[in-house]
């Protein structure tokens, strides 16, 4: 078995995930008295799939994509593929079986058989991605084999927040309604374009760290129109004329910034990157003096209102976030100093946004912040990582 796909810690992912299912599904926490019968009849005859928005059948399948990647890394390599896929699939069937009983007992919740379908299938393709995704983490690569990993682990985030919903449309009028803003009420914006490019050149550091510098200044130039044609086919999408502008600063940003020293880019891409998260969370900032409550439930506010915007606006704050403490580290800080960074800025744009109007001030963002660096930490850490960074003092130690 390869050093990073240890059992152990990936058992503690897939018992993660699960709570996070249980956190997500269960909230409130207000439940009732009511019959055990009752719940399994309401279960399994109950069904409100011509209800359900596409939205809510994405977050369905996507919530339970990492514990079905999780179980499957979590067995013996040992054992059949197919086994470790019909295993992983028969603990999240049996998870959403159980949360879908509970929620009969819990207040503003439904119990419907037609949202374990999605849920079982987050679960197949999450088990079914784990297979090879392992593989490729567990292969001995040149020294950098961390960063790439960590580079992988945050595109996949930056694609998940660019691309949401992820559903394509063949109705034409989508894709009009989708370029109607470019073309008919073009408009632009200073924070917007300097938002936009410093979350390409982000964006495009990130390919360097995956493929290399050299390749990573022509495959960005590559992906940008490819990003924006897929926002364009996927529904409910709509392009921004303030990204447009963006895509050709950006690319030639990233040209100059890739020139410098890695530590001095990642100390430069920091900055930009934490004034854009710090625009993002107080612009316009319209002081009042009365202050709102802060509220201390984590991701009280995204389990609230519209589920795809709150599910977008989840996977804009993990890339963000995720970033923010990589470029730290990268820029030569030490990674519990760059957490303790990050989630103490974050929560004090938390505390201030209790006197903006309009703002959820919560400590959520602080929340996000340390699992993402927990992560990354975990990548970090990991027996490759540790045996790469003793290669390269071998070899800088047989060079002097």
């Amino acid at each position: 078995m390869s050093p990073i796909n240890s059992p152990h810690r990936f058992v503690y992912a897939s018992f993660a995930a699960a709570a996070f299912i249980l956190y997500g599904s269960l909230y409130p926490f207000q439940f009732h008295d009511a019959s055990l019968i009752a719940a399994a009849q309401t279960l399994f005859l109950s069904h409100h799939l011509h209800d359900q928005p596409w939205s809510g059948l994405i977050a369905n399948v996507v919530l339970y994509v990492p514990l079905g990647l999780f179980c499957v890394a979590a067995q013996d390599d040992a054992r059949p593929a197919w086994r470790q896929v019909m295993f992983a699939t028969a603990v999240g069937t049996a998870l959403c079986l159980c949360v879908e009983m509970t929620q009969f007992f819990d207040t503003n919740r439904v119990t419907t058989i037609t949202d374990i379908f999605p849920n079982v299938i987050g679960t197949l393709a999450g088990a079914a991605l784990s297979l090879p995704l392992t593989r490729w983490l567990g292969r001995r690569v040149d020294v950098d084999t961390p960063a790439r990993q960590t580079a992988a682990l945050l595109l996949l985030s930056f694609l998940a927040y660019r691309l949401f919903p992820y559903v394509p449309t063949l109705d034409l009028h989508a894709y009009w309604r989708a370029l109607k803003p470019v073309v008919v009420h073009p408009s632009v914006h200073a924070f917007d374009i300097a938002s936009y490019g410093v979350i390409w050149v982000v964006a495009a550091a990130l390919l360097a760290d995956l493929v290399g510098r050299g390749r990573s200044r022509w495959l960005i130039v590559a992906v940008m129109p490819a990003v924006l044609s897929a926002k364009i086919v996927i529904t409910h999408n709509h392009l921004s004329l303030s990204e447009i502008v963006a895509l050709p600063i950006a690319a030639v940003g990233w040209r100059l910034l890739s020139a410098l020293p890695r530590r001095a880019a990642g100390a430069l891409l920091a900055g930009l990157l934490a004034l854009v998260i710090l625009g993002d969370r107080l612009l316009p900032f319209h002081w009042q003096s009365e202050a709102q409550d802060f509220g201390w439930i984590p991701f009280f506010s995204i389990l609230h209102g519209s589920m795809a915007a709150n599910t977008q606006a989840l996977a804009d704050k993990i890339f963000l976030y995720s970033s923010l403490v990589w470029l730290l580290a990268v820029a030569g800080l030490r990674h519990w100093f760059a957490v303790v960074l990050a989630a103490a800025g974050l929560f004090a744009t938390s505390l201030i946004e209790t006197h903006l109007p309009g703002r959820s001030a919560e400590i959520t963002d602080a929340v996000i912040a340390l699992g993402a660096a927990a992560v990354l930490s975990w990548l970090a850490a990991s027996p490759t990582a540790a045996a790469a960074r003793r290669r390269e003092r071998r070899t800088c130690t047989t060079l002097d």
